[in-house]
């Protein structure tokens, strides 16, 4: 896992603050579907994001601007404000956030970039032709904090019998077409008896949050996995 230079040769818009972004690896990398690379940046910060996917020599990742002044950090906004042609240095890839390896139902939720690690879990094993449940979970504040929502339906087509996906919003811009939600509201006894494992993206309140909700439903703790994010 040694330390390189990627150059930024793509920036894709996917809503008004998600940036696709797609940098240029000096060679080629192998990488799992969870694992992620950290930014070395500017007064020796460090920044973990999960990788999308490796294309030949491009790397990509999905990135949200969180501005300093709601709350956010420099280093989203220093990214996703980047030039084509930027030169960055991050090492990786590393990490250990899991699939696990049966043929178990399983439940994927998370919010915005959270996004990342999950799908890309779900590809490999959606190519493998297996025949379990995959749900994907996708809670945001309101629609257009969506994204991917293409990739979710052609996927859909393609493994009718195996993948499903569920937006959550809990406010909407067109309040009379939508019904607000939280993902609580989504976690019920009937869901608990469709999946037998639950895998959580998330901040790490909003993990806690999910958590308790599981085991309120008896789910048991060793059947929840999570990366968290900040």
């Amino acid at each position: 896992m040694g330390m390189m230079s990627v150059t930024l040769k793509k920036k894709i818009s996917l809503t008004n603050d998600v940036f696709e972004l797609h940098y240029r690896l000096p060679k080629r990398v192998e990488m799992k579907p969870w694992q992620f690379f950290t930014f070395i940046l500017p007064g020796i910060w460090w920044r973990a994001y999960s990788a999308l996917e490796i294309r030949d020599d491009i790397l990509i990742l999905i990135i949200k601007r969180w501005e300093v002044s709601d709350g956010g950090r420099w280093w989203s906004v220093a990214l996703c404000d980047a030039e084509i042609g930027d030169e960055f240095k991050l090492v990786g890839p590393a990490g250990h956030f899991v699939l696990q390896e049966n043929n178990q139902n399983k439940l994927f939720l998370w919010t915005g970039t959270g996004l990342v690690p999950l799908y890309n879990m779900i590809l490999e094993w959606l190519a493998k032709n297996t025949w379990e449940k995959y749900q994907l979970v996708f809670w945001v504040r309101n629609m257009s904090d969506m994204f991917y929502l293409e990739q979710f339906e052609e996927l859909k087509q393609a493994y009718p019998n195996t993948f499903y996906y569920h937006l959550v919003v809990s406010r909407s811009e067109w309040e009379w077409m939508i019904k607000k939600w939280y993902v609580t509201d989504f976690l019920s006894s009937k869901v608990v008896s469709e999946y037998f494992e639950y895998y959580i993206c998330w901040a790490p309140a909003m993990i806690e949050w999910c958590q308790n909700k599981l085991l309120e439903l008896w789910v048991d703790n060793d059947r929840i996995y999570f990366e968290k994010y900040s």
